[in-house]
């Protein structure tokens, strides 16, 4: 569903296949998708493209995951290939295993994202504009963590937006979403309070 934030059109809880171009069921299981928009809004010259933020939970005590992690895909922090306005996740999905200690806080944030999609889809319930913002400068909830490019340049910042309102993760969670044009890498990355 279309909904305007500072003239920003917006397509609010997107289909999981409108965001993601593979491993679909692999994706719904650990992706919810909050919003899309076109990179033109942010940037005209970054085209027509659609780029997504997404709520995702990882287990951050299970160290196996580490096997995982990669230069965008580590911690806090996560990364897609955009192409064609679809996402293909840079990593295996193993980053996403959790022990059985935290096995009902992704379900926890799962249940609470359904329920929120629901109530904004069917029952016409409000989202508080307000904690969605684009462009300029992100407000970093803790130290500045933008992310850099394959060449080592600053990524572009896109949009942020705190979770709590949508999902119950158990703490203060604000994501921040940035872009590099030149190589088509979304990278997300979370701080908490």
């Amino acid at each position: 569903m279309k909904i305007y934030v500072d003239d920003f059109e917006v397509d609010m809880f997107p289909a999981i296949e409108d965001v993601f171009s593979a491993d679909i069921e692999k994706c719904r299981k650990v992706f919810s998708p909050f919003y899309s928009l076109k990179l033109s809004d942010i940037n005209f010259n970054w085209g027509e493209e659609k780029i997504h933020l997404v709520q995702f939970n990882e287990d951050p005590y299970n160290q196996s995951t580490v096997q995982y992690f990669n230069e965008y895909c580590k911690g806090n922090m996560i990364a897609f290939d955009l192409r064609n306005g679809k996402y293909q996740f840079k990593t295996d999905f193993g980053y996403f295993d959790v022990t059985d200690d935290w096995k009902e806080y992704p379900q926890r944030t799962k249940d609470s994202y359904k329920i929120s999609k629901n109530d904004f889809l069917n029952n016409n319930s409000k989202i508080d504009t307000d904690d969605i913002v684009f462009g300029g400068e992100p407000e970093w909830w803790q130290s500045d963590e933008t992310p850099f490019d394959p060449d080592g340049n600053p990524m572009e910042f896109v949009t942020e937006f705190e979770t709590d309102q949508i999902c119950n993760d158990s703490c203060g969670k604000k994501i921040f979403l940035f872009y590099s044009p030149k190589f088509k890498i979304a990278v997300q990355i979370y701080q908490i309070t």
